[in-house]
């Protein structure tokens, strides 16, 4: 009798990364000071900040243009302050050469500078060497069509559970903090704004029904020059909370993905009495979220027909599961000390840092990260020549975070996050550093699984004659879904004829009769 088969289908979905590519960009240019600042002596910072303003993909290929945005701290030759500042900016524009790039891919970009060198070549100009590290990937969305179920007369078929992970629709978004500070009434007025850094720290991201809560603080701290000249430093945080609005998003949704400050502005602003001691804050953060969920699906692992013949098309896909995903806060203590060479301390003014991420690696449950703190402190020196000096410092580490589950070899995303810094003055030839460290970690694993995609039924054949029963000896690895296909007959036939209550509950040497199945 032929077969009558009903099938239903499902679509699976996920992504990977498959393709990706690094590389170095050198770039050289120059910096020329506006007419407005004095001739340059000493240049004591110099930081530079890569915006990426577009990218272009085509197959094997990403272009991408942009600007390397660069801030210059400098003392001035018979200048009426003690420092100045200046900013300027070189264009980019460059190609990354990706084997396996699709112009359809999910593409990201990044570029950081990696070693910036600015050298003063006379009072007017600064010369720019700068090494950028820009690293790109491409996503495949894969989907696959299996078979979900299958019914029919004559048709023994075994279902099973097939756990993976399907992405909800990215989240992409923009929201704008403003706020407006005052300062403390110890701080002198503002005359000059020298150096800002604004900072996201203490990230919260959250998963809600139809929406994502987000909040955190932003970090403001700045470096000024008052109405007579002399120096002023300014912290503070600003929380900020909201929700953004994420299609099929769900309180078990996992998130991945950061907010970025795209654009900040510090504007002095005059307070009652005329004074400069206001400061509007003008943040725009950028959302760039992919929510993940883990589905569990009833797949057809296997079927076979007693009494006739079936063919399987079968497939083995391999996609990523998440192990595990933790956040933790630590803290990083180091003892400065000043070289012969370096001036000593009077007093601190200012201290800027920046975490980088060097290696992450797996081991068994856990994750283990190295990375470089890198700080610049500007203190003024027991030198009446030189009254300011700069010292800067790499300070390595290593962290690790516990994640039950992991093993080594599972592929870990790391983010490092600097939350706070500050340094404490202990005599003229030492201080302690002391930071807030926030490292998170997603730990992401390859499973394989056999599906079965198409079944198509045969033309009946005869089967090879064999005996009508036999006593079989339960082997290891054995189920009785095996024993029942491998001897055409079904696992019902076996559990009653054995009466067996447990179909779980067979052993290696049980001895089981066996009623094949024979036209």
């Amino acid at each position: 009798m032929p077969l009558t088969l009903a099938k239903e289908t499902m679509d699976m979905n996920w992504k990977d990364t498959a393709a990706s590519g690094s590389s170095q960009i050198l770039l050289e240019g120059d910096m020329i000071v506006p007419d407005s600042k004095p001739d340059l002596q000493e240049l004591l910072r110099c930081q530079g900040n890569v915006k990426i303003r577009e990218k272009r993909v085509t197959d094997d290929r990403i272009s991408f243009s942009g600007d390397l945005e660069i801030s210059v701290l400098y003392r001035a030759k018979n200048g009426e302050r003690p420092l100045y500042a200046m900013q300027a900016s070189l264009p980019l524009e460059d190609f990354l050469h990706i084997d396996g790039l699709e112009k359809d891919m999910e593409t990201s970009l990044d570029a950081v500078p990696e070693h910036l060198d600015c050298q003063i070549i006379n009072d007017r100009k600064i010369g720019v060497k700068a090494v950028l590290g820009v690293t790109a990937t491409g996503e495949r969305q894969n989907h696959t069509e299996i078979l979900s179920g299958i019914s029919g007369e004559g048709i023994e078929s075994l279902q099973g559970i097939l756990r993976m992970e399907q992405n909800t629709a990215p989240l992409k978004d923009r929201f704008t903090v403003k706020e407006e500070i005052t300062l403390p009434s110890a701080k002198p007025e503002i005359a000059d704004v020298l150096w800002q850094t604004i900072d996201l720290i203490e990230q919260d991201i959250r998963a809600m029904d139809g929406k994502v809560m987000v909040r955190g603080n932003l970090r403001i701290c700045m470096l000024y020059c008052d109405t007579e000249g002399n120096l002023g430093s300014f912290c503070e945080k600003i929380p900020f909370s909201g929700y953004l609005e994420g299609e099929g998003i769900e309180p078990k949704t996992e998130l991945t993905g950061t907010l970025q400050i795209e654009d900040a502005k510090l504007t002095p602003t005059v307070d009652e009495d005329g004074e400069a001691r206001q400061l509007a804050v003008d943040v725009a953060v950028s959302a760039a979220l992919q929510g993940r969920e883990t589905v569990e699906r009833e797949i057809l692992q296997d079927a076979y027909a007693p009494t006739g013949i079936v063919t399987l098309e079968k497939e083995t896909i391999t996609y990523p599961v998440t192990v595990g995903s933790g956040k933790n806060q630590f803290s990083l203590k180091e003892r400065i000390h000043l070289a012969e060479s370096e001036k000593p301390l009077l007093r601190a003014e200012e201290v800027w840092g920046e975490v980088r991420l060097s290696e992450a690696r797996t081991t068994t449950d856990a994750v283990e990260a190295d990375g470089v703190l890198t700080v610049s402190l500007l203190y003024h020196c027991e030198n009446d020549e030189t009254p300011l000096c700069m010292l800067e410092r790499g300070i390595p580490f290593g962290q690790m975070m516990e994640l039950r589950g992991v093993e080594e070899g599972d592929n870990a995303a790391v983010q490092l996050r600097l939350d706070d810094l500050d340094f404490q003055m202990l005599s003229e030839q030492e201080g302690e550093l002391r930071a807030a460290v926030t490292m998170e970690a997603v730990v992401l694993r390859d499973e394989t699984a056999e599906i079965v995609k198409d079944i198509t039924p045969e033309e009946e054949a005869a089967p090879s004659p064999m005996a009508g029963a036999i006593i079989y000896m339960v082997q290891p690895q054995d189920t009785l879904w095996k024993i029942a296909k491998r001897y055409r007959t079904t696992v019902e036939d076996i559990l009653s004829i054995n009466e067996i209550e447990n179909p779980d509950l067979i052993y290696p040497g049980q001895k089981l009769l066996i009623i094949k199945m024979v036209h």
